[in-house]
């Protein structure tokens, strides 16, 4: 009896440690399910550990299974095949990756996805997690999802506004994006309504409730992918119930349609990012815009590399190579195509994405069978709720890439484990693998094991000592930080993050130090870690760029080869990198390559023409070159452009300023063509008295500009007195001062350049996202040109207002000036690749 007692605890210790991985895997997926930002957490410390050990145990689970020869099965139906494919789909593409670390990072994280397939696969209806358990398991951390969504929730009194696509309805929590949030809401939802139809009594009420719940949090999403994914699963159930109706109780559905469809219609006329989906009209909308130019960007890709694409995770790294010419200023450094297929077909080639399919009928193959069969009730629910989950999510999916979200890939996973479930029960496919089998899959699998290591150990290290880094300089501990950040680029070179991090801290750093020996120092350190960064991500204009300003006055022939890089890599560069490139030109006494460039800038940015550096040589000697040159290339574009086109009128004003400003010959202009304040402006420099009642004519109008206030107080202090708006900060408040100041300085030319300034430091993010690590979002540095100053009141006045993000005719001017003048074509017209700049 003793030893019976001893086997019992044994078997019973036995039972518990064998469930460790099957509530580790519920731990993981629950934990990033709810965690606030989940998606950029799970790439921090040390949050990282936590999937990471959650892949472990389900590995460790599945090979301890194997090798204890505990009846295992494969997945059947094909599947197996299909993931057999899949591995050396991804293998390869890792292999011929222009960014092989990146892709194989990645590809373990598919790894881990496979493993947990083949271990819930075995133990699944074969212990104490039942499908119905898991299913409901899924059900229930949705639900509590989307609790956590409404109370993370932040409303806005702008959110409801259809013109505003930084405002609008939109919840980015628990996930970190809001279209996150919508996919995994999208893909719940079904699951979650089938719960409701299967179930009875309280459980019933508390699944549909649950559900909507989730329908509410998916709303509050504002995502319209999700919307459209769930709106055509409702089509679908509508359609298959009214099907299998009796002709004399269609009726009855066909009303409860008609009142569901009126509801739902009122439901996304409320949404302002639905409705701003029809007023702009389709194409026209800004983000289905973008993701037009997205998936030409993916047939670049297939047009360079069709069969195994760039690799898994790399978008991001090369997605500026690619990137059509006709998205101006748009699509910068993006990371993914917003369109799964897409994603798939670019970083897998045709190759991964024709094995992705292949799984997908082999899944829909098997789940057609299953409906055939004599389900029992729950079983045909759930079955009809795995079909709802995956049509919604697929439709959902045509609009953004989400894979790498441990929520929506977890949720997948659980899917199609539950979809062999119900395979197994009533399609039975796969016996028990043979003993030799098993312990070749163990073997595999400790190899595997092996191979994880030294590929998750460096960066998990990396993001470990970023984070440490980050603490320590904050902490004014600086060679802590510095030992820190150069720990974390030894260990992860292909990471950027790092370097980019520190040269941005140390750039900070030297601006408050003084000429010493500590501020040489910094500096030293700040440029060496600008060219690491530059080196794991050359793609990144943003790198090039800052290392080209950080040599520009010491090493111009260092700096040149950059700034001909960012240029390239952003065509319509906003951020004055064509002045770069012109004033590196300059120093290297190639004045015509310079004359180009800054005629280039002049394009992208007209106010150049009007900066402070003319006035002082060499630029001096130049100017009248480069004006000339601008005018003959802005004659060419208004000969081109049609006057019903967006950019056309920005396009004539800035014409007629520029000739102006630049005393070239002036050409008769329409004053209805014209703002007010540009009209105003033009007329002021002659006749002050006629400018002044244009400028009152229009105020009476209700045509009231801060531009045309400030030109107003210009010509008439006492009539128009100076009502600055506050000013948020110290900077703000010398800067509104000293235009106050200026306001009584004559003749109109010389109060323009009355008060000069540094060009305002500009601002990148999201990186996280590019970059896949958390301290990434830390790097927002775009350095402006060294000793570059800018006019306030022409800015503040807003003689050249931004051009329209999309236009094609400025864009195709820029590209021809500078493939023509300068010998760098954009990528998309060189085979994809970069032009180092001609010699000579």
């Amino acid at each position: 009896m003793a030893e019976n007692a001893v086997n019992g605890r044994a078997a019973s210790w036995r039972s518990r440690w064998a469930s460790l991985p099957v509530l580790a895997g519920g731990l993981v997926l629950a934990s990033f399910s709810w965690l606030p930002l989940s998606y950029y957490r799970m790439v921090g410390w040390a949050w990282i550990l936590l999937w990471q050990l959650g892949g472990l145990a389900l590995a460790l689970g599945l090979w301890r299974r194997l090798r204890q020869g505990q009846p295992s099965h494969a997945l059947g139906y094909g599947l197996d095949r299909v993931i057999l494919a899949l591995g050396l789909g991804l293998g390869l593409a890792a292999v011929v990756s222009p960014f092989p670390r990146v892709a194989l990072w990645n590809v373990s994280l598919v790894a881990i996805y496979v493993v947990a397939l083949y271990f819930y696969r075995n133990v699944v209806d074969r212990g104490w997690l039942s499908r119905l358990r898991l299913w409901y398991g899924l059900v229930a951390i949705a639900i509590a999802t989307a609790g956590v969504s409404l109370a993370l929730w932040r409303p806005a009194p702008g959110m409801w506004a259809t013109d505003n696509f930084l405002t609008a309805l939109r919840n980015h929590q628990p996930l970190g994006h809001h279209n996150f949030v919508g996919g995994y809401f999208a893909l719940v939802l079904p699951l979650a309504v089938a719960a409701a139809v299967a179930s009875r009594g309280w459980q019933r009420w508390l699944a549909a409730t649950g559900s909507g719940l989730i329908l509410v949090a998916l709303y509050l999403s504002g995502s319209r992918g999700a919307a459209l994914g769930t709106v055509v699963w409702l089509l679908i159930a509508w359609l298959i119930r009214w099907g299998r109706l009796e002709a004399s109780q269609r009726w009855r559905w066909g009303l409860t349609g008609l009142a569901g469809a009126v509801a739902l219609g009122l439901g996304l006329a409320s949404n302002p990012r639905i409705r701003t989906w029809f007023s702009a009209g389709s194409l026209s909308d800004g983000p289905t815009l973008d993701r037009w130019f997205m998936l030409r960007l993916g047939g670049n890709i297939l047009r360079d590399r069709p069969w195994l694409g760039v690799g898994s995770g790399v978008m991001g790294r090369v997605s500026n190579l690619y990137r059509p010419l006709e998205t101006g200023g748009g699509l910068d450094h993006i990371q993914q195509l917003h369109n799964t297929p897409a994603q798939l077909a670019g970083e897998l080639g045709l190759v991964g994405l024709a094995i992705v399919l292949a799984g997908l009928v082999v899944l829909g193959r098997l789940g057609w069978r299953l409906w055939r069969q004599p389900l029992s009730s729950p079983d045909r629910a759930l079955l009809g709720g795995i079909g709802g989950s995956l049509l919604a999510y697929g439709v959902a999916s045509l609009t953004d890439y989400q894979l790498e979200n441990i929520p929506i890939a977890g949720v997948l996973l659980g899917l199609i484990v539950l979809l062999l479930a119900l395979g197994q029960a009533y399609l039975p496919d796969s016996g028990v693998l043979a003993g030799n089998a098993m312990r070749q899959a163990a073997l595999g699998l400790a190899l595997g094991l092996g191979l994880l290591v030294p590929l998750w150990l460096p960066f998990t290290l990396t993001v470990a000592l970023d984070a440490a880094a980050d603490e320590a300089f904050y902490s004014q501990q600086i060679n802590l930080a510095d030992t820190r950040w150069y720990q974390a680029y030894r260990l992860s070179p292909w990471d950027p993050t790092a370097p980019a991090v520190a040269s941005e801290a140390l750039w900070g750093l030297n601006q408050v130090l003084g000429a010493s020996e500590a501020q040489a120092n910094v500096r030293s350190l700040m440029v060496d870690y600008a060219q690491q960064a530059q080196q794991a991500a050359p793609n990144d204009g943003w790198f090039n760029h800052n290392l080209a300003v950080l040599h520009q006055i010491d090493a111009p022939a260092t700096a040149l080869p950059y700034a001909a890089q960012a240029v390239q890599l952003m065509p319509r560069h906003k951020h004055y990198g064509y002045w770069l490139l012109g004033d590196l030109l300059l120093r290297q006494g190639d004045n015509q390559g310079a004359i180009a460039a800054f005629t280039l800038e002049a394009l992208v940015n007209p106010a150049a023409l009007t900066y402070p550096q003319w006035q002082q040589s060499p630029y001096q000697g130049i100017y009248a070159a480069v004006a000339q040159a601008t005018l003959v290339e802005y004659d060419a574009l208004l000969a081109e452009v049609s006057p019903d086109s967006p950019g056309f009128s920005t396009l004539y004003e800035t014409r007629a300023l520029l000739a102006w400003w630049t005393a070239q010959p002036e050409v008769e202009v329409d004053p209805d063509r014209l703002r007010p304040v540009v009209l105003g402006l033009l007329l002021a420099d002659s006749d002050p008295a006629a400018a002044l009642a244009a400028v009152e004519h229009d105020l009476s109008l209700g045509r009231q500009t801060p531009e045309l206030d400030l030109l107003a107080a210009w010509l008439d202090p006492e009539g128009h007195p100076f009502s600055p708006a506050e000013a948020p900060d110290a900077e703000a408040e010398l800067e509104t001062r000293l235009i106050e100041d200026s306001l009584s300085v004559r003749p109109l030319r010389q109060w323009l350049t009355a008060v000069i300034a540094r060009p305002d430091r500009g601002y990148r993010g999201a990186l996280a996202f590019a970059y896949r690590n958390y301290q990434a979002k830390q790097i927002t540095l775009m350095l402006a040109p060294q000793q570059l100053q800018t006019y306030t009141l022409v800015a503040k006045l807003n003689l050249f207002p931004p051009w329209p993000r999309e236009f094609s005719a400025l864009d195709d001017c820029i590209e021809a000036l500078r493939t023509r003048a300068l010998g760098l074509p954009h990528p998309t017209h060189n085979g994809f690749r970069l032009t180092e700049l001609p010699q000579g």
